[in-house]
C-alpha cells in the first residue's frame, strides 16, 4: 500500500471518533493532519446543576509523513510535544489547562516508507514525555509516539502507546 492510500485510510478510521484537520502546522512543523478528541464525565445529584464532579479528557494527535525516521526526528517530536503541543493545544496559551482537566494525550504518529535503524526503533520504544500541572490538581499530559513502517507493515510505539500498534497494522492490512 502506498503512503497516500494508507494515510487516507488511517484518517478515515480516526475520523469516526476524532475531529480531523488536514495540512496542519504547529511549531513550524507541517503535519499531514491533526486529530482532536474530547470526553467529559460528570457526576451530579438529581439535576446537572448539582454537579459533584467533572472530568475532562483529551487527545491531540499529529500525523507526520516521513521518508525515513531518524534519531533527530524523535528529538523533534519531544520538542514538539513539550514546546508546542502541551502549551498550545492542552493549555491553550495559559499557564495551566482548563478547570476539571484530568488528562491529555499528545500523540505523534510517524508514518514512514523506509525501515528505521535499530537505534531509532529503540528510541521510539523508550520515548517518554509526561507533565503534571499543579501536582496533578489540573491534570497531566502523557506523550504517545507511534511509528508505522509501511515497507514492512510493522508498527512500533512507546510503552504507553503500545496498544495502538495493532490498530496501525490492521489499517494497512485492510487495504491490501
Amino acid at each position: 500500500m502506498d503512503k497516500k492510500a494508507y494515510m487516507e485510510e488511517l484518517l478515515n478510521e480516526y475520523s469516526k471518533n476524532f475531529d480531523i484537520t488536514r495540512d496542519y502546522e504547529i511549531g513550524g512543523i507541517k503535519a499531514y493532519a491533526y486529530g482532536y478528541f474530547a470526553t467529559i464525565s460528570e457526576k451530579y445529584v438529581i439535576n446537572p446543576k448539582a454537579n459533584l464532579w467533572s472530568i475532562h479528557g483529551f487527545e491531540h494527535i499529529l500525523f507526520l509523513d516521513r521518508n525515513k525516521v531518524t534519531a533527530e526526528d524523535i528529538e523533534e517530536v519531544r520538542h514538539l510535544m513539550s514546546e508546542h503541543m502541551a502549551p498550545e493545544l492542552v493549555c491553550k496559551g495559559n499557564k495551566y489547562p482548563e478547570k476539571d482537566h484530568m488528562y491529555s494525550y499528545v500523540t505523534v504518529a510517524l508514518i514512514c516508507d523506509e525501515t528505521p535503524d535499530e537505534e531509532t526503533l529503540n528510541l521510539v520504544k523508550r520515548f517518554r514525555y509526561e507533565k503534571n500541572y499543579l501536582m496533578t490538581i489540573r491534570g497531566h499530559v502523557e506523550g504517545h509516539l507511534v511509528l508505522m513502517d509501511l515497507s514492512t507493515g510493522k508498527a512500533c510505539a512507546n510503552k504507553v502507546a503500545k496498544h495502538l500498534t495493532d490498530f496501525y497494522e490492521k489499517v494497512r492490512d485492510n487495504k491490501k
